[in-house]
């Protein structure tokens, strides 16, 4: 097998050793012949097995880690499936919240992979050639696992393309429907499987969508980039006294009146308006107490870092500006190229332009089905601030 091997340079292999699930390019001495997402055995320089892991040759990140011990690949997977499974297992009470991230790729030791379940449906996405040339097997396990009637892929993102991989969408197993409700915490939300953002829905904010309920009583609340209408909803729940939603998809302002009624809440309750927000921030009077910022990833690549920092820049400055004394501000970015104190010095800058004093209140409450691998921090890519602003 010394043939299948991909062995390391002399020194290189300390990142394995701490259970590091990538490996750079720079690391490797040598690859056998081998297909782009083909999953071979990885060596030191002194000859002492490391781990198995799928590779691609023409990518700085060259290899992704599915197991650290010299096992079958497919026992690796089903084992990583299992223990995924279990750990939600006793997350949730499924009669208030039957959806929930299931893989959420390193994090459950599956680079590349990410699995939702809404409901009975899962939806997967696929962003690696490795995961790509394993996913029949992959499917098999969660039909295996999974008390599931469908299994549904929305595969489209910016690492593929990067892996040289098309954009996918359909019906991997049984039936598939374009939409399904889902409960979230008690609440209800029809999930738009074809159209909506990432899988569907953002579940990686569940938890700072409680924290908003929580805060919410009697006040006017501003729910921006609002998809589906999540933020709002979980305020009104919480006693607000009206909420706003912005968002330039007409189909998520539909969505987000339709789950307005599904909650019984009176749509003048929850004006959804469609409008760029930059165009609305800037146009309109904030007469809100709690203001929500959560905009799609801004730096999609390390490229796009210093444009986004504007953009984040400009948006809190304006909701600092007009925001009235004794308020909250909760702003996010999900961002990956932008870290935890990158994203606060912005938002610092922000406060200053705008001459408001504001102080942190929480940070980013961390969805307990989205885990991060201890040895893997670059997982972490979601920030929230929630902010006092006087």
């Amino acid at each position: 097998m010394a043939d299948k091997r991909v062995i390391l340079k002399p020194g290189r292999e300390k990142a394995l050793l701490n259970r590091h699930p990538w490996i750079f390019s720079g690391a490797i001495e040598s690859f056998p012949s081998f297909e782009n997402g083909d999953t071979l055995d990885v060596y030191s320089h002194s000859g002492s097995f490391l781990a198995k892991a799928y590779f691609h040759r023409e990518n700085s990140l060259s290899g992704r880690v599915l197991t650290f011990r010299d096992e079958p690949i497919e026992k690796a997977i089903e084992r990583s499936i299992s223990n995924a499974a279990v750990l939600r297992r006793g997350m949730f009470d499924r009669e208030m919240t039957n959806c929930f991230r299931l893989i959420n790729a390193e994090g459950d030791l599956l680079p590349g992979l990410v699995v939702d379940i809404y409901d009975d449906l899962a939806v997967i996405q696929v962003n690696t050639c490795g995961i790509e040339r394993l996913k029949p097997f992959i499917v098999e396990m969660l039909k295996a696992k999974m008390k599931l009637r469908g299994i549904y892929e929305k595969s489209k993102s910016m690492a593929r393309r990067v892996e040289g991989l098309e954009d996918f969408s359909g019906a991997l197993f049984g039936d598939c429907p374009r939409e399904i409700l889902v409960k979230e915490n008690g609440l209800l939300f029809q999930i738009a499987i074809e159209e909506g953002q990432k899988t569907g829905f953002f579940l990686d904010q569940r938890e700072m969508r409680q924290l908003v309920l929580r805060l919410s009583k009697n006040k006017r609340v501003l729910n921006c980039f609002s998809f589906t209408g999540g933020f709002a909803l979980f305020a009104l729940k919480g006693g607000a006294s009206f909420a706003t939603s912005i968002d330039s998809s007409e189909s998520a302002c539909r969505y987000a009146r339709e789950n307005t009624l599904l909650n019984h809440f009176p749509l003048p309750q929850h004006e959804v308006i469609k409008a760029d927000v930059f165009e609305y921030l800037r146009s309109n009077p904030l007469p809100f107490d709690f203001v929500i910022l959560d905009p799609p990833a801004f730096a999609k690549k390390r490229q796009d870092v210093n444009e986004a920092c504007r953009g984040y820049k400009e948006i809190n400055r304006r909701v600092f500006e007009m925001m009235p004394p004794d308020s909250y501000l909760l702003t996010c970015s999900c961002s990956h190229y932008i870290h935890q104190d990158l994203f606060q010095q912005v938002i610092f800058q922000a406060a200053v332009e705008a001459k408001r004093d504001a102080a942190i209140c929480s940070r980013h409450l961390q969805a307990q089905d989205h885990p991060i691998s201890l040895f893997h921090p670059e997982g972490e890519y979601l920030k929230s601030l929630l902010l006092h602003v006087v």
